[in-house]
């Protein structure tokens, strides 16, 4: 797969002729072409095209690209520096196309204006000019004032329009050139018949009651449609906030320690093994493990909990995170684009960049959508040239161009382009915002039809590691298993010692010897000088002094996510490799229900089990004649699941050990909540909700706007502000998904 960053288009027609050209490209196997940061993804195969074949396809149309490097980010300081200065260059050009269009208008609408100047400039040539040279001399000033901003201010949309057609094709630029320009030479015919034919007096009436030319709604349309392409694409770069602030985390330099000297080089110089030193209110620069010191991290940009985490030595830190109090040095393991951070922003990127299925209707439609709108225009102009009566010929061309003119003027197919990948780009970014991976747009998708959702049991719905639940030993007893099993790296050790200290016992300082471990019965040391055995039971100097009961405990908020999962009709399952006992006791508490349980299944298993609960659920929702829907999400652990989240609609992982869950799942709850697996359900349906407000509205605006203009109701230069504002506010209500909690 290649990135591309593409400059030059306009409009969903821009995409869509790109697409149709790269699929007519030998061995290209899918493409995605994103309006909303100019931006593709060309899937193609190494056997049968290479990187150059995939750019050499601009060679024959009017847009150009460049390779975005795997390890650079889809917005880099280079392109934010060259949308920067287009921006620049937009604003001044909509500044002097407002300045001379508000002349245009005012000395050509305010009652006498017109006329004054014309008779004053008609005054320098002739004395006492006529009510018909009054108007031409005004007319001429109006052209003067028009001609800068058609053909200078305009000039992007004949360009654009020229190398569209040039193409093969029909953007916005074609509906916008071919509008304004019948609209100006309108108004040149108006303003130079009477020149032409030398009868001054007979066009009098003409001239003063019907005939007066339409250079302020050439300039209008141009300076709207300008301003309504400015507005887009800021309210464009602000879909993607959300990943430049993640991006943003990383700092520019890093301390380093090399030969005992310290020296600031930058991120991008930093190597594994280099030893980093972070500061207090410092960013982390690279993913490493700490070699000296301690101190408390904050890592709400991964895990979006609030309260910072304890890291000592040998504990892992992630770049991005900040250092909040102590010094700490940290030998790096994964720097630049190897650490979890870039690995979560290119993840995001590439999701963005994908294509949700409700998509294909805006993309149908834009197919075909500036030649429909040509073709409409055409029937409007016939109809309103032979079927309305007007009172002479130059009456009935001005009555049949106008209402043809806001037809084409008013089409929007901007709109419909960024429908959906605007509320994409918003929704993905928000959700990595709050601890959500989603990694393709079919899965976000997907989401809101989930109807059954199976877990796995160990380190998913549980903890992952025994705890102890019950014990008959006393204190003093316990402080010498517990000083023997420190010794071990068993779980069940760990997890005696854990009890101790919850228990407030102390036993750190014993004294060990003789420690030996027994494989499959538990440890044996003197302790103090007592001779102790731990195993399920434990004995000290031979006698039996009680027991423990193990068991791994579920997390915190299982119970309640099931409960929200189940509460949004979701049906919900365990799958796991333990025994029936256990995994029926889970589900107890958790509240799955018991015949939902699968208990002693391999992990090759498990794929068969997704498999045979989506029959399941889609049989019973069609029983109970609910909304057909079979989508099934396993949600896992990411490491041994693979088969299972493979062989799910959509595959969940826990972030328990992020790089591997980066790679093994569609949906990754970065901050391990269960709860959030809801989150991301909502979420789905916030973002749907909202690309289909926006289709609707795309498609509405053209259903009720090109009749308005048809009939005549519309002005050409309502029309164009019309148009121009119908993308900004798509985009806008996109934008409001970065209010999700």
């Amino acid at each position: 797969m290649v990135r591309l960053a593409i400059d030059g288009m306009h409009c969903a027609n821009c995409a869509a002729n790109i697409e149709k050209h790269f699929r007519a490209t030998p061995g290209v196997i899918d493409v995605a072409v994103n309006l909303a940061n100019n931006t593709g993804q060309v899937t193609f195969d190494a056997d049968e095209a290479s990187v150059d074949d995939m750019l050499h396809v601009f060679d024959d149309l009017s847009f150009t690209a460049e390779v975005i490097p795997d390890d650079a980010p889809l917005v880099d300081e280079q392109r934010r520096a060259k949308e920067a200065d287009r921006a620049r260059h937009d604003r001044r050009v909509f500044a002097c196309a407002a300045a001379l269009t508000v002349l245009i208008v005012a000395l050509g609408m305010v009652p006498g204006w017109h006329m004054g100047i014309g008779a004053a400039l008609a005054g320098c040539f002739v004395a006492g000019p006529t009510h018909v040279q009054a108007m031409f001399c005004g007319s001429l000033v109006l052209l003067a004032l028009t001609i800068p901003v058609q053909f200078g201010c305009g000039a992007r949309f004949y360009k654009g329009a020229f190398q569209s057609l040039r193409s093969g094709s029909a953007n916005m630029d074609v509906l916008v050139a071919l509008g304004t320009s019948i609209a100006f030479i309108f108004s040149l015919y108006i303003t130079f018949v009477p020149v032409i034919t030398g009868n001054w007096s007979g066009h009098e009436a003409m001239q003063i009651n019907e005939g007066m030319p339409y250079y302020e709604t050439c300039a209008m349309l141009i300076t709207f449609v300008l301003l309504g392409k400015m507005l887009e694409t800021r309210a464009k770069g602000s879909t993607n906030q959300a990943i430049e602030a993640l991006m943003n985390l990383t700092p520019p330099v890093a301390v380093v320690v090399r030969g005992g000297v310290q020296q600031e080089v930058p991120v991008s110089q930093v190597a594994v093994g280099d030893v980093v030193l972070v500061r207090p209110g410092d960013a982390v620069a690279v993913d490493g493990v700490v070699v000296e010191g301690s101190t408390e991290v904050d890592e709400s940009m991964l895990t979006g909990e609030p309260l910072p985490v304890v890291k000592a030595v040998g504990d892992e830190v992630v770049g991005g995170t900040v250092n909040c109090t102590g010094s700490v040095t940290v030998r790096a393991r994964r720097v630049g684009a190897d650490t979890t951070l870039a690995r979560i922003v290119r993840a995001v990127e590439d999701a963005q960049g994908s294509k949700a299925p409700v998509q294909r209707l805006a993309d149908r439609i834009a197919a075909v959508f500036v030649p429909a709108i040509l073709g409409i225009a055409v029937v409007v102009f016939l109809i309103w040239f032979f079927a309305v009566p007007a009172s002479d010929d130059a009456a009935r061309w001005q009555q049949a161009l106008l209402p043809a003119v806001a037809v084409i003027v008013v089409a929007c197919p901007c709109a419909l382009g960024l429908a959906t990948p605007t509320a994409l780009m918003v929704g993905m970014g928000r959700g990595a915002q709050v601890g959500l991976l989603i990694k393709d747009g079919q899965v976000l998708e997907q989401l809101c039809g989930l109807a059954a959702a199976v877990f796995d049991k160990t380190g998913t719905l549980t903890r992952g590691m025994p705890a102890v639940t019950a014990c008959d030993v006393s204190d003093e007893a316990l402080a010498l298993a517990a000083a023997a099993e420190l010794k071990s790296e068993h779980p069940l050790a760990r997890a005696v010692c854990a009890y101790a200290e919850q228990r407030g016992v102390a036993f750190h300082n014993y004294e060990v010897h003789q420690f030996q471990s027994i494989v499959g019965e538990g440890v044996r040391a003197v302790v103090e000088g007592h001779e102790v055995f731990v195993g399920s039971r434990v004995t000290i100097d031979g006698r039996d002094v009680g027991g423990f009961t193990f068991a791994d405990e579920p997390k915190p908020d299982a119970a309640e996510a099931i409960a929200q999962l189940r509460g949004a009709d979701v049906s919900c399952y365990l799958v796991t490799g333990d025994a029936q006992a256990s995994a029926v006791a889970v589900a107890r508490e958790v509240g799955i229900p018991v015949e939902h349980v699968c208990a002693g299944v391999r992990p090759e298993g498990k794929a068969r089990q997704v498999e045979r609960v989506r029959e399941t659920v889609r049989q019973a929702r069609a029983d109970a004649g609910k909304r057909a829907s079979d989508v099934t999400a396993f949600v896992g652990d990411g490491i041994n699941d693979a088969p299972a989240l493979a062989a799910a609609d959509i595959g969940v992982v826990m972030a328990s050990g992020t790089d591997v869950a980066i790679d093994a799942g569609q949906v990754v709850l970065m901050r391990n909540k269960l709860t959030d697996l809801f989150v991301a359900l909502r979420l789905s349906k916030r973002t749907m909700r909202k690309i289909k407000q926006n289709l609707f509205w795309a498609l509405i605006y053209n259903c009720i706007m090109i009749p308005l203009a048809a009939v005549g109701i519309l002005a050409p230069a309502l029309a164009g502000a019309a148009m121009a504002f119908s993308s900004v506010s798509v985009v806008c209500n996109s934008l409001l998904l970065k209010r999700f909690k």
